[in-house]
């Protein structure tokens, strides 16, 4: 009787190992399919593309803010030398 008991409490331990060992390779699955997704998506065209659109972009914005400071600077300098 006493060996059926020690059985019974035995059982939840080893499913709970179960479901954490479960969890963890899930986890480790999961992490592997979002990196090999990821290195997917940068070595795709489309990704290239983009990325090249968008340093366009952000250069033109860069010097546009150039320009203006600039300006911005002309302008507070000759508002200054007109008083």
């Amino acid at each position: 009787m006493f060996k059926m008991e020690e059985d019974k409490n035995k059982m939840p331990e080893k499913k709970a190992e179960n479901v954490g060992e479960k969890s963890k390779n899930w986890i480790e699955k999961t992490e592997d399919f979002i990196d090999e997704a990821a290195e997917n998506i940068h070595k795709s065209e489309t990704y290239k593309n983009a990325d090249q659109s968008l340093e366009k972009a952000t250069k033109s914005l860069f010097r546009k803010a150039g320009r203006l400071w600039g300006k911005s600077e002309q302008y507070l300098k000759n508002k200054k030398d007109s008083k």
